[in-house]
């Protein structure tokens, strides 16, 4: 017995469309269930939204971030 196995490989595209007529041609493929469009949010709205989810911060000086950076270099010096 003969088994025959399709395998399907998907791939995530980012395309520009230039021209509405292609807008419409794309569409038309999704009708036809040949393709899924995804709408994703802009890079700024994907930016806020993670930056939101952070701790407030105080100011943090220039000299602490040194000591931060000499503490872990004399860590992994120790180590």
């Amino acid at each position: 017995m003969n088994k025959l196995v399709k395998t399907i490989r998907m791939e995530t595209l980012i395309i520009e469309i230039q021209n509405p007529k292609a807008r419409k041609l794309i569409e038309d493929l999704a009708d036809l269930g040949l393709i899924t469009l995804k709408e994703t949010s802009s890079w700024s709205d994907r930016w806020k939204k993670f930056t939101s989810v952070l701790p407030e911060v105080i100011s943090i000086s220039e000299e602490d971030i040194f000591d931060e950076i000499d503490d872990v270099r004399q860590k992994r010096k120790s180590s």
